[in-house]
């Protein structure tokens, strides 16, 4: 096949070719050349004393000769849409560079059959001419059936070859190009709400996440708990694209996540809005800068915050985050609005005062500690409640997924 100036199939860069096949009997020729040394050791000796087992010596290496020169090797390569085939054997060689479209077939063909044994060949037959792959085909063998699936796969014609090249062309020119089609684009302004919870890893006990802290308190136990920037990364791995991508307006889902911390996570496309009167907030407007952001029409304020720099690895684009609130931690002291509560000694029986201050007491009477129970620390350490809390953040769309 000629080249022409203007052929699309070699104006185009293609990869090197990569090597699809090979087929050699390295074991069989070692084996064959032992034979054959051993039927020439045996003739040495044993001629002078015996013609008839010389006779039948010679016999047996010519036929190992034989075979052996017949032996060949073959390699296929895959220069798209072109395969390469070279075979190789003492008789002759092969080199040929072959179209897609000139091959005709590949095949198994019978070669003998021995009571009821039948040998098959593997050939690739092209233009009325049969080229060998393998001289000893095997369906069980998986090299050949990879190579079957690569020919099948190849265009048959030159137009099906040119077509394909023109799409490869165009998906290339769209990918350098994308730098070029901003104008295209658009930046939509997403919220992402969340609803969010851990176990504590020493009581079990649930602990509240209403915000993007790395600080926590149980509330149960008073155990200290890391939420590192890694930690958060693994916990909203996901969440930004799926809101971005997947969501619409009033959407959500909730997961069970298990790992470091057992995590309960409820998450949704939702604007922001007033936890008392449950009005969504025009952040453009209403939000002026500062720490709050106030709803004008029953003035609720809701904590706004900037979102920390960490942040912006966990979840690209964050800019503001609207309703987090951070637990206040036990060890802070108890609510210095509650009134002092008798408690009964479980040693002596006598009541005395408690505080809430520390959750191991002593009695004023006996001096025991005593170990404030759970109901009554929580009334002086209130458990904060889960709430939803709203990431800001920018994401771009294609103006025909917009419409």
């Amino acid at each position: 096949m000629s080249k022409k100036s203007g052929d699309i199939l070699h104006r185009v860069a293609r990869p090197a070719p990569r090597l699809i096949y090979r087929y050699s009997l390295l074991k069989s020729i070692l084996v064959k050349s032992i034979f054959l040394a051993l039927c020439a050791t045996v003739w040495i000796f044993v001629r002078p004393y015996s013609p008839v087992v010389t006779l039948v010596v010679s016999i047996i290496a010519l036929i190992l000769l034989y075979h052996l020169l017949k032996t060949c090797s073959v390699k296929v390569w895959l220069d798209w849409p072109n395969l390469i085939y070279k075979y190789h054997s003492c008789f002759r060689t092969i080199n040929k560079t072959i179209p897609s479209w000139e091959i005709s077939g590949i095949f198994p063909e019978i070669t003998s059959i021995w009571r009821g044994t039948v040998t098959e060949r593997l050939v690739l037959e092209v233009g009325g001419r049969k080229l060998v792959l393998t001289p000893y085909y095997s369906k069980r063998d998986l090299k050949t059936a990879m190579l079957m699936t690569e020919i099948h796969n190849l265009p048959s014609s030159r137009e099906h070859a040119e077509s394909e090249i023109v799409l490869e062309r165009q998906a290339i020119k769209r990918a350098e190009g994308g730098n070029q089609d901003e104008e295209e684009r658009m930046k939509e302004a997403v919220w992402c709400m969340l609803e969010m919870s851990i176990e504590c890893p020493r009581c079990d006990g649930p602990v509240v996440v209403n915000g993007p802290f790395t600080e926590f308190t149980c509330p149960h136990c008073g155990e200290d708990i890391q939420l590192s920037h890694e930690i958060w990364a693994d916990l909203l791995e996901d969440v930004r694209d799926e809101l971005a991508d997947d969501m619409e307006e009033g959407e959500g889902s909730r997961s069970v996540i298990w790992g470091t911390f057992n995590t309960s996570l409820y998450y949704g496309r939702l604007h922001p809005y007033c936890s008392g009167c449950k009005r969504d907030f025009d952040i453009v407007n209403e939000y002026t800068g500062g720490n709050f952001i106030t709803c004008s029409d029953c003035g609720t304020e809701t904590a706004v915050l900037t979102a920390p720099v960490w942040f912006d690895k966990v979840f690209e684009g964050a800019s503001l985050i609207v309703g987090a609130q951070k637990n206040q931690s036990a060890k802070h002291g108890a609510d210095s609005g509650k009134a002092p509560i008798s408690f009964t000694c479980s040693q002596c029986g006598a009541s005395f005062k408690v505080r809430g201050d520390e959750r191991s007491v002593k009695c004023e009477h006996c001096g025991t500690s005593v170990y404030i129970p759970d109901e009554l620390w929580l009334h002086f350490h209130p458990a904060p409640t889960k709430q939803r809390w709203f990431i800001g953040f920018e994401a771009e769309v294609d103006e025909w997924q917009d419409e």
